[in-house]
């Protein structure tokens, strides 16, 4: 596939920013975010779980109070991690958008090594990795590191890409990627599939080195037992393939003007 060009003058970044439990620490992605993007920020959607208790809600309606670009949807599709990112994507109108946890386990400096990369205009992708030299894990599950590990070893092989973290959500895409493709993931394995399937269709990716450290706030609902989802979404796109249908403002860059 071959999207149109898009000018690094034009970037206009959406930020698709999941939400359960977490408080404090959605307040230091935010900020960190505002710091490293500025004025090329043209949204950050914030999906809260209709779970999420009032400590949440409070942050977050205090976040929308104080930045006009920021807009607080509530889940409408719950249980389920995937089910938030895939409505946060339609919802953006950016002609790039930027997946990030809002728990502080993502390293927020790997965004400007995301935003280098896509100034080249040479990537349509650009996916955060733990497994490069200068990223890494702190806290991780050794257990879930081996398997980690094997599957990337795996699937890289099958899939036919350099990119070497394929279970990671944090990533920048462009916006046609995000609103043209039929997302399916209902949990965590949106992390994988949202990887896969622009890689499947050919968008051009790349990885940049990234930290990921266990959080201290918020409650993780990625189980030991839910991460073997992610072979099943593998499988399922390597074998029935990836739908796409691109955006009609797609030839403007969709600017969200």
């Amino acid at each position: 596939m071959q999207l149109p060009p898009l000018k690094t003058e034009d970037f206009r970044i959406s930020v698709v920013l999941p939400v359960f439990s977490e408080t404090d620490s959605i307040c230091e992605v935010v900020k960190g975010l505002n710091a490293i993007l500025g004025a090329r920020i043209l949204e950050i959607v914030i999906v809260m779980s209709p779970k999420s208790g009032p400590d949440t809600r409070a942050v977050c309606a205090d976040l929308v109070k104080n930045d006009p670009r920021i807009r607080l949807q509530v889940q409408q599709v719950n249980p389920g991690l995937g089910n938030g990112v895939r409505e946060g994507y339609a919802a953006t109108k950016g002609n790039l958008v930027l997946n990030i946890d809002s728990d502080g386990e993502m390293e927020l400096d790997t965004v400007r090594r995301m935003l280098e990369k896509m100034d080249t205009g040479q990537y349509d992708m650009v996916v955060a990795s733990r497994w490069m030299k200068g990223g890494g894990f702190s806290g991780y599950s050794p257990l879930k590191y081996v398997l980690n590990f094997g599957f990337q070893q795996m699937f890289r092989i099958l899939f036919w890409t350099r990119v070497n973290d394929l279970t990671y959500g944090f990533k920048m895409m462009r916006g046609e990627l995000a609103r043209g493709i039929a997302w399916e993931g209902v949990l965590h394995e949106i992390a994988c599939e949202t990887t896969m399937k622009p890689v499947k269709l050919g968008a051009r990716a790349c990885a940049v080195p990234s930290k990921w450290t266990a959080r201290v706030q918020g409650q993780s609902k990625n189980t030991f037992w839910r991460t073997f989802r992610y072979v099943g979404m593998a499988l399922k796109i390597l074998c029935r393939g990836v739908e796409f249908s691109a955006p009609a403002n797609a030839a403007q860059g969709d600017r969200g003007t």
